[in-house]
């Protein structure tokens, strides 16, 4: 093996929209901190130590062009992914934790294999000398595993639900827009972009990725806390991600590429949404809720406004990339596009039943205090996802060069 200009990095105009994307949402996740996180010295310096790692991992991730480097900043996610997970130190946030470490990191260990195989079988650890070369099936199959786990798809996702009942809100907002993410990168990056491999892999990843958007949003109307609903409902808008990216062709990969910016951006401003309530109320219980549309108009008009783009709905971004992923999954198999149907419409129950729990209905009319700086966040979260909507064709002619 060659490890010899192993810290290589290129950029294009793909790779340019994803960091501008994951940056948005990490200078998001910094400023909620700044005014939400509390705890030591000590503790914060560890928080925004690891914070930065993670954004930066991320973006270096985006750039990378070895297999061998992509790997490290994998694991460098990983591990500040634990410590973030594990903040409060209490014992449920240090089991969530370790729970997220042992999945990711022996998911990864399966994926190295697989990795290695690539360059024993092909030559290289370079994403530019393997393109258009053959990759076996079984290889890529160990390098999906360590997506799968990364990307909280079926049947990996179990370690995503206990690290967002622990979290802050911003690291659960970090996850969702940014880590998760990396999975679906590394697929774009090698699947779709670089080495041909049996078409039988992408059945494969089209059966998770519609599995993990059914069984998650099904699960999603049965939760009875906000952090679970927007756990559930984090892995079944990655499964609709990862099932455009399977189908591939244009409407596949340029739907799958808005949805990633879509689901980011709303995300995100749900779970500044959803730690401003938490934090406020004292629970995040949906039966104990209800009636905040009176205590923060604003905040319910942006919140609504962000669950109408994860529900695919006009005029938010949502709208046009969940169609784009329709569209796109019809084309390649009606069986797909009936799965992503249902999940869509699963989207559209659980989320109006979360909505209406927390804004609407009686509720408690105790005087409560909401930090003005979380409200203003979630509220240019939902301006970006209208404004994106209305202009999503400049985000396409943007990044479309550049597959």
């Amino acid at each position: 093996m060659s490890f010899s200009n192993w810290l290589n990095f290129g950029s294009g105009n793909l790779e340019l929209f994803l960091v501008a994307v994951f940056s948005f949402i990490g200078l998001m996740a910094l400023l909620y901190s700044i005014s939400r996180v509390k705890g030591s010295a000590r503790q914060l310096t560890e928080y925004y130590i690891f914070l930065l790692l993670l954004i930066g991992a991320g973006v270096a991730l985006v750039f990378a062009r070895e297999l061998l480097l992509i790997f490290v900043l994998w694991e460098l996610a990983t591990i500040s992914l634990w410590r973030l997970v594990s903040y409060f130190r209490d014992q449920e946030a240090v089991d969530a934790g370790l729970w997220a470490l042992y999945i990711n990191f022996a998911a990864a260990a399966v994926m190295l294999v697989g990795l290695v195989m690539i360059q024993l079988g092909l030559g290289s650890w370079s994403l530019n000398e393997l393109r258009g070369q053959e990759l076996p099936l079984f290889p890529a199959l160990l390098v999906l595993t360590g997506i799968v786990a990364k990307s909280a798809a079926l049947p990996l996702y179990i370690w995503l639900p206990r690290a967002y009942r622990s979290a802050p809100a911003s690291v659960c907002a970090l996850l969702s827009g940014l880590a998760e993410n990396l999975g679906l990168v590394l697929f774009l990056k090698l699947f779709v972009q670089t080495v041909k491999v049996p078409e039988q892999f992408y059945l494969i990843s089209a059966v998770l990725a519609v599995g993990s958007a059914l069984i998650a949003g099904g699960v999603a109307l049965t939760t009875r806390t906000i952090r679970d609903t927007l756990a559930y409902s984090t892995v079944s808008q990655l499964g609709f991600i990862l099932l455009a990216l399977s189908v591939r062709g244009y409407y596949g990969i340029a739907s799958g590429l808005l949805y990633i910016l879509a689901h980011a951006v709303a995300k995100s401003g749900l779970f500044f949404a959803a730690g401003t309530v938490e934090d406020a109320s004292g629970t995040g219980e949906l039966e104990q809720l209800g009636g905040w549309a009176r205590v923060s108009p604003a905040l319910a008009g942006a919140t609504g406004i962000l669950t109408l783009s994860i529900m695919g709905l006009p005029p938010t971004l949502g709208f046009f990339a969940k169609l784009g992923v329709v569209l796109a999954a019809v084309r390649s198999n009606l069986l797909y596009g009936i799965g992503a149907l249902v999940a869509a419409l699963f989207t559209m129950l659980y989320l109006s039943r979360f909505y209406a729990r927390i804004f609407l209905g009686g509720g408690s009319s105790r005087p409560v205090k909401i930090s003005p700086m979380a409200v203003g966040l979630v509220i240019v979260m939902a301006v970006v996802s209208i404004a994106a909507g209305i202009f999503w064709f400049v985000p396409v002619k943007f990044f479309e060069g550049g597959w």
